[in-house]
């Protein structure tokens, strides 16, 4: 099984020094024989696991050069039209994609999407994305890394004979230069026009070529209104954002999309800010959207969620800080009309805990999150059904106290989904919204 770039994950502070969240993470690695000794268990909540397999038995049973979804780098999910769902991974630098027709119990073939192999992001913040338009459609974006110094480029391919094939993956960033592309994220509006953001560093190199200080790198972002045939020339969000956190993106209207990342204001401080992507290349809304005073010099490798609220131009979003205003897994309902956000609440302050993800559906929000209980590390999950002004008490979905994915929620037409693989479980997609 592959552990996710883990370790090396956690070396990537600017200042070289190791965040807190990713200690916790190594030190659940290095907790696992001590937990076995104790007798601790994990508890496995979810109604039926039995679908998933870990990789470590599927290749005893198959071979070990299997590919499964169950051994892929983190693995995305979508759903199509139909309600099938479609994956994507990474193993040995292939992107594959495989699809289920019984909502994960079972999957196809893996398909191979680059024919020639490169090196494929796949770590928690940075993995696969996968979309499946109306007409069939497949597609899909990652980071191709380009060196062992943060370098990469956004790359994209497409099927269009439902999965079968795919097209020769193109370089989606159009500067041309050798410098970090990375951090993709990928949307496709009810219009059918198609999104892809990405953090970029051609403005920092600029800089530092003119002896100018550059703090963090920036955001950029193309669209495609033929479903990846074509995408608009490169377009910047905004200078100074945090250098290594995934893009949250949300639907604005039938055509545009809002999007909310990790913003450095100042020299140090690492908030989020939130704006308006249009399909015409235009940016508008822009404005901080937490207010957290997380000083620090070294990217947290901590993107935020968000989902559309029910009233226009609001959105619910959840996000990590360690700031001294805010610390801890928060959630708050933002307003672009007003520039602020409402309903602040704190989820979880436990040291350890993060990586939020939202869902909403038939009126009731979701919010998923890996916890830890100084051993193991239990999937969490709350509900609102009041456009997050209260929230249900914790349930534990699933617990591993092996290395495992970050959580993400996937919804589909007739309900809420969990996406999510660990070195114990295998790939565990589970409904959540009818049990």
């Amino acid at each position: 099984m592959q552990t996710f770039h883990l370790i090396s994950d956690c070396l990537r502070p600017l200042s070289r020094r190791p965040l807190p969240d990713c200690l916790n993470a190594v030190r659940r690695f290095l907790s696992v024989t001590a937990a076995a000794v104790a007798g601790l268990l994990p508890v496995m909540l979810l109604s039926s696991p039995a679908q998933a397999m870990n990789c470590e038995a599927l290749r005893a049973a198959e071979g070990a050069q299997t590919i499964s979804v169950h051994c892929g780098g983190a693995p995305s999910a979508t759903f199509d039209k139909n309600n099938d769902v479609w994956v994507a991974f990474v193993s040995d630098l292939h992107v594959y994609v495989s699809h289920s027709q019984d909502k994960g119990t079972s999957f196809s073939a893996p398909v191979r999407v680059n024919a020639v192999p490169e090196d494929a992001e796949f770590n928690g913040e940075n993995r696969p994305k996968i979309i499946v338009a109306d007409d069939g459609t497949v597609l899909l974006s990652w980071t191709k890394k380009t060196s062992n110094r943060f370098t990469g480029e956004i790359r994209f391919s497409r099927s269009t004979d439902g999965g079968r094939s795919f097209e020769e993956p193109r370089t989606i960033n159009d500067d041309g230069l050798a410098i970090g592309h990375r951090f993709d994220s990928l949307f496709l509006t009810e219009s059918g026009k198609l999104f892809v953001t990405w953090i970029d560093k051609r403005d920092l190199e600029a800089s530092l070529a003119r002896s100018e200080n550059y703090p963090g790198a920036a955001i950029y972002y193309t669209v495609s209104d033929d479903l990846g045939a074509s995408f608009i020339p490169n377009v910047r969000v905004a200078h100074n954002s945090c250098e290594c956190c995934r893009i949250a993106v949300a639907a604005h209207g039938d055509d545009d999309v809002a999007i909310l990342w990790r913003q450095i204001f100042g020299e140090q401080i690492r908030d989020h800010a939130i704006a308006v992507l249009g399909h015409d290349g235009s940016v508008s809304d822009f404005s901080r959207a937490t207010v957290d005073n997380w000083q620090i010099d070294a990217c947290p490798h901590h993107g935020p969620t968000m989902v559309p609220a029910s009233s226009a131009d609001q959105y619910h979003m959840s996000w990590f800080s360690a700031g001294t205003i805010h610390s801890g897994i928060h959630y708050a309902r933002y307003d672009l009309a007003s520039a602020a956000s409402s309903d602040i609440i704190k989820i979880d302050g436990t040291p350890g805990a993060g990586h939020p993800s939202l869902a909403t559906f038939d009126g009731t929000l979701y919010l998923v999150w890996k916890g830890f209980d100084g051993v193991s590390t239990p999937l969490q999950l709350m509900l609102s059904h009041d456009e997050g002004r209260s929230w249900s008490t914790p349930q534990t979905l699933i617990t591993t106290d092996q290395a495992s994915d970050h959580p993400l929620l996937i919804t589909s037409s007739d309900g809420v989904y969990l996406s999510w693989a660990s070195a114990q479980h295998g790939y565990v997609f589970k409904e959540l919204s009818h049990d």
